[in-house]
């Protein structure tokens, strides 16, 4: 071989290697547990429900406790007939060493369990067995209960139980060793009953002439033997008995001493495996064979403890375990393909004292198991997971599916709204049996018993700098107990505690000291108010509307996360250092100390941060656009806020976006960036400008009122309402209590906008407030520009639209600009009139804007063009320009196919569709681009003044109207290329106009051009690409123009609408935002609309 053919041939096979490396599950997050804490310092998923459904005690055998056995372990879960069915073994004592027996527990809720009964009960070895290689014998000898499977449902509905029974010659004996007794099968039957116990695998040494229970083929019950065979015929099954079964044996289709297999199908069909230890491996024929070698998941931190692996409801991937060389925390890692793993977060992270020690007993939540495929699926589509706490208290987690990683929104909790603890998906919750957590009309209650657990309950909240936290609280005693209640970072470091005391006393920690708070009385209830400040680092406490204390946080964190109470002090034991094995007991192991209970209502949080509107982005994540920004100039020019304050005015104002798309998402913010630079501080109040130079045939404070609309249109989206309240007052007010002089040098559509400003804020008062202005500008016009005919005139550069093919500087003809702003402005006042109940108001203005509508539609038509036209006198200029899609930026036609037409020419070359967008003029005319170069020609070349109207035309039709001419594409294909001009000499760049084919900036380098105020593009990406439809009702309307397969993610938030806050998401996979797959639409963080597409959604009442 060559040695260019043998570089070739080693760079093939590295190549195949890696990319089979990347096929195999793996972990690519960067999070990471710390064992030093029993939490690991995770975060947890939201709304985790612990709860503790078995609690042993030695001292007082009960039903209740499996009669006092106290090893307990290997739990296996199934959901079927209606309820949830869990299995574990017992032995009385300690592991491996008998009897030994299985119990099962059943429940309707997952919350409240039956007691456990005998399941598969203790089974005698023989007399005289005894194992290859050893010499003692069994003697009064009981088997012991081993599974690493525990249900399975056949195809004919059949619930089936198995077990193992395995011997050990003594306590250090390994009973799977492939020299057990048998595997054991029991039918589980509708009714509660159970059918008779039955073997469906023999170990070598074992047949029906030696064993208690004959082979499962001598049933009479054909279904439930074709159930067995069933089991007996998929290799999944026979995977998880590589342990107990005989050594080599060929039913085990991987003979690898791999221990505690679990699976999960990929949407491709194949398996993919994990053993203890993250061993992980692929099958491609349903479980036969495996891929080898089996190697542990890359970047899986795991010891000799069980993972669980499980496709969730949604679609994505989770796998809990262990995520340390201890079996604390127990933690969920999510994935979007099964394969590649990317978070790390908390499940369970307490660990209850072991009360009693024994043989190979374990500290912490441990041998955690779900429902495996095929057996069942809750009615809530959530994840079920069941495991023991110290081999010794039997224990299931209910996860909320999607699982959330992070909360959306703050809290304002009624309990008196939640029935059942199963709705409380906002809290996490750690409840057990002598120390439950429970619901009691508005309280939520916690209980406790337990001398040696506690209660808690904690609400996690959007991470927060400056909080404020309110709750009503009651302790029915003050001589007993302890409630806590911390404020915890995203690690679960306190800053700051307040404490109720046994001896009476609510207080606050600050360092190593309390500061008392009040005497607290049994059975009163206290209405308390903290205020926590992050960057003071300091707690302030009211009581009953009186401050009671402030304190110093005792521990600094960089922000809040969650909130906890708790009936008692954290632990710290066992630490990383504590000896692996421990037999005694703890004194009382079986004792309770007396009740106490504390209840919590009306709990609420707030926040004052500047981000606060934001469930689910951090201006933080997009800063380094503004600061690239800043860094591509020297200032030169200046006004209200300066390129420093950039920043800080972003954080405060803008609605946060991101996009797979990372050029439509840099332009976003590029937008905003340089709006404020047109922000003017002016005598009278705020301006906005259109250059930052001085222009002579300006206004006061340099102001042109060419742009106003656009100005309203892309600043009504600004959290602060007085940048365009003050605006729109400069411009109507500002000249000693008048209009400013020039105003009416431009054509207006300012009431319309105004109107659609309202139509985002809901400020009722500053719309009304405004009504005689916008009178006042409307008979203006009408007796400065009315026709005889009734449509209205103007010449092209009072349109601000100079040198055009179909006008002129001086010529007074019918455009559809004009009449379509007068149209729209007449149908703002009138739904204003509306609005107010003024019937003259409505029918004055929806009369002249009806008399419009008909003109227009009569006169401006072009039946030959099929175009909305400019009318010189009587007739047409017979040339189709970007003007005559004006009309439907008002939904001024009829929906009619003939009008419907017009936008085919935005698809065609020789229409409107150019390398660089859409063409202000139809490029088949002979007038196209013939006016010069340098003189503001709207002959044809591209202006972002037109794009904008065009692009918020098509939105309204594509919105408004029965069509079928366009589709979604196009109208992304347009934003696409508006995106992609607005660049010069490789940076953002936004001027007066370009050139169509070479993308040009026409005016680029000249100073007047630079951040030209003359469109919109934000509202288009909001209203029109992200699809959010501002109404004047209460309800949200969101129809997203992006083509399915273009974006993977966005996310629109920190909208402030109608005084909400909004946030519209698409996520392909569900891993961006875990969230779930799909569409999603919130106000205030909740969650109050959905589609799997994007598609229209309307949430209906939900301001």
């Amino acid at each position: 071989m060559e040695l260019k053919q043998l570089f070739t041939f080693a760079a093939a096979c590295s190549l195949a290697l890696s990319v089979s490396a990347q096929d195999r599950v793996h972990y690519t997050g960067t999070e990471l547990s710390n064992p030093t804490y029993h939490d690991g310092q995770l975060s947890p998923v939201v709304g985790v429900h612990n709860i503790q459904v078995m609690r042993a005690n030695r001292e007082h055998p009960a039903p209740d406790n499996g009669n006092g056995w106290t090893y307990n372990h290997q739990s296996m879960l199934a959901y079927w007939n209606g309820q949830f069915y869990m299995h574990y073994l017992s032995d009385p004592s300690d592991e491996h060493i008998p009897p030994s027996q299985t119990f099962l527990m059943t429940s309707k809720d997952g919350y409240h369990w039956t007691n456990p009964v005998t399941l598969f009960p203790i089974y005698r070895v023989p007399d005289g067995y005894t194992k290859p290689g050893r010499t003692d014998k069994a003697k009064d000898l009981d088997a012991i209960m081993h599974q690493r499977v525990g249900f399975y449902v056949s195809k004919s509905g059949r619930l089936i139980a198995m077990g193992n029974y395995g011997v050990a010659l003594d306590k250090k004996d390994d009973p799977n060793d492939g020299n057990g007794i048998g595997r054991v099968v029991r039918e589980i039957k509708k009714d509660g009953s159970f059918g008779p116990i039955y073997f469906i695998y023999y170990n070598h040494a074992f047949n029906e002439k030696n064993t208690s229970y004959p082979y499962f083929k001598r049933s009479k019950d054909k279904e439930f033997v074709k159930a067995c065979q069933e089991i007996l015929d998929n290799p999944r099954y026979r995977m998880q008995w590589v342990e107990e079964a005989d050594r080599n044996d060929p039913l085990i289709p991987l003979h690898k001493e791999y221990k505690a297999y679990c699976d999960y199908t990929l949407p491709d069909g194949r398996l993919v495996s994990l053993w203890k230890h993250a061993l992980t491996s692929i099958s491609e024929d349903g479980g036969n064979t495996w891929a080898q070698p089996v190697e542990r998941a890359k970047g899986f931190v795991n010891s000799n403890a069980k993972i669980w692996g499980q496709r969730l409801s949604d679609g994505t991937y989770a796998t809990v375990y262990n995520p340390s060389e201890f079996r604390w925390p127990l933690a969920i890692s999510l994935s979007k393909d099964g394969l590649e793993y990317t978070t790390l977060n908390l499940v369970h992270g307490e660990i209850t004292p072991m009360r009693y020690g024994g043989n190979y007993k374990s500290f912490g939540p441990q041998y955690v198991r779900g429902i495996q495929e095929g057996n069942g699926t809750p009615p809530d589509g959530d994840l079920w997971v069941t495991y023991s706490v110290n081999k010794e208290d039997m224990w299931v987690s209910h996860i909320p599916v999607p699982v959330r990683a992070h909360a959306s929104a703050h809290a304002d909790d009624n309990f008196a709204n939640y029935k059942d603890l199963n709705e409380l998906t906002d809290w996490n919750l750690y409840s057990l049996q002598w120390a439950p957590v429970s619901l009691d009309g508005k309280w939520l209650v916690l209980q406790d018993k337990d001398l040696f657990d506690y209660a808690r309950v904690e609400r996690k909240i959007p991470a927060t700098k400056e909080l404020k936290v309110s709750f009503e609280l009651m302790a029915e005693q003050n001589d007993k107990g302890l409630l806590q209640i911390e404020f915890l970072d995203e690690n679960g470091i306190a800053c700051s505690r307040l404490e109720l005391t046994s001896d009476g006393l609510f207080r606050a920690k600050g360092g190593a000291r309390f500061g008392n708070l009040l005497k607290y009385e049994p059975g009163k209830t206290y209405k308390v108010e903290v205020e926590l400040s992050v960057a003071n680092r300091m707690v302030t406490v009211y009581v009953d509307g009186k401050k009671a204390g402030q304190r110093m946080f005792f521990a600094p964190v960089p922000a809040i996360e969650r909130v906890m109470f708790r009936t008692g002090a954290q632990r710290t034991y066992p630490t990383v250092d504590t000896p692996a094995d421990w037999y005694g007991i703890l004194p009382n192991a079986g004792e309770q100390e007396p009740l106490c209970t504390y209840r919590i209502a009306n709990f609420k949080t707030t926040s004052a941060d500047k981000d606060a509107g934001a469930a689910f982005l951090k201006y933080k994540d997009f800063k380094p656009y503004v600061d690239y920004f800043n860094s591509m100039e020297d200032e030169n020019i200046a006004q209200a806020v300066p390129n420093a304050r950039a920043s800080q005015w972003m954080e405060e104002n803008i609605p946060l976006f991101e996009c797979s798309q990372k050029n439509f998402e840099e332009m976003y913010y590029y937008r905003w960036w340089t709006l404020r630079k047109h922000i003017k501080e002016t005598p009278v109040g705020y301006g906005m400008t259109e250059f930052l130079v001085n222009r002579s045939y300006a206004d006061k404070y340099n102001l042109i009122a060419c742009a106003i609309g656009h100005h309203i249109y892309e600043s009504r989206w600004l959290r602060n309402p007085e940048y365009l309240n003050q605006i729109i007052h400069t411009w109507y007010r500002g000249n000693e209590g008048g209009p400013m002089a020039k105003m009416t040098k431009f054509s207006s559509w300012n009431a319309d906008a105004v109107l659609g400003r309202y139509m985002v804020d809901g400020n009722k008062e500053f719309l009304l407030d405004m009504v005689k202005d916008l009178e006042a500008e409307y008979a203006r016009w009408e007796k400065t520009n009315r026709l005889s005919n009734g449509l209205y005139w103007q010449g092209d550069v009072q349109d601000g639209m100079e040198e055009s093919i179909s006008g002129g500087r001086r010529k007074q003809y019918a455009r559809p600009t004009i009449n379509s702003y007068m149209y729209g402005n007449a149908k703002a006042l009138s739904l204003i009139g509306i609005m107010t109940g003024d019937e003259g108001m409505a029918m004055k203005y929806g009369l002249k804007a009806d008399s419009i509508k008909t003109l227009v539609q009569d006169k401006l038509w072009n039946t030959d063009h099929h175009f909305f036209e400019t009318m010189r006198g009587d007739a047409s200029a017979e040339v189709r320009e970007a003007i005559g899609y004006i009309p439907w930026y008002f939904n001024l036609p009829d929906a009619s196919s003939q009008y419907d037409m017009a936008w085919k020419e935005v698809m065609d070359e020789k229409g409107f569709s150019a390398p660089y967008g859409l063409t202000t003029a139809e490029r088949r005319h002979p007038e196209f681009r013939t006016h010069g170069v340098g003189k503001c020609e709207w002959d044809g070349a591209i202006w972002p003044f037109a794009s904008a109207q065009t692009l918020t035309a098509m939105a309204n039709f594509m919105n408004n109207y029965p069509q079928t001419v366009l589709t979604d594409s196009v109208y992304f294909h347009q934003m696409e290329r508006y995106v992609e001009s607005q660049h010069h000499r490789g940076r953002p760049y936004i001027g007066e106009y370009l050139d169509e084919v070479t993308g040009y900036w026409l005016k680029g380098d000249q100073e007047r051009s630079r951040y030209y105020n003359h469109s919109t593009f934000n509202d288009l990406m909001i209203t029109g690409l992200i699809g959010l439809r501002p109404r004047m009702d209460n309800t949200v309307e969101v129809n997203p123009l992006i083509p399915e397969g273009k974006w993977d993610y966005f996310c629109l938030d920190n909208v402030l609408y109608h005084g909400r806050n909004l946030t519209i998401l698409w996520d392909k996979d569900g891993s961006r935002y875990q969230r779930g797959k799909g569409l999603h639409i919130y106000v205030d963080g909740k969650e109050v609309g959905h589609a799997d597409t994007l598609t229209r959604v309307l949430c209906e009442n939900v301001l």
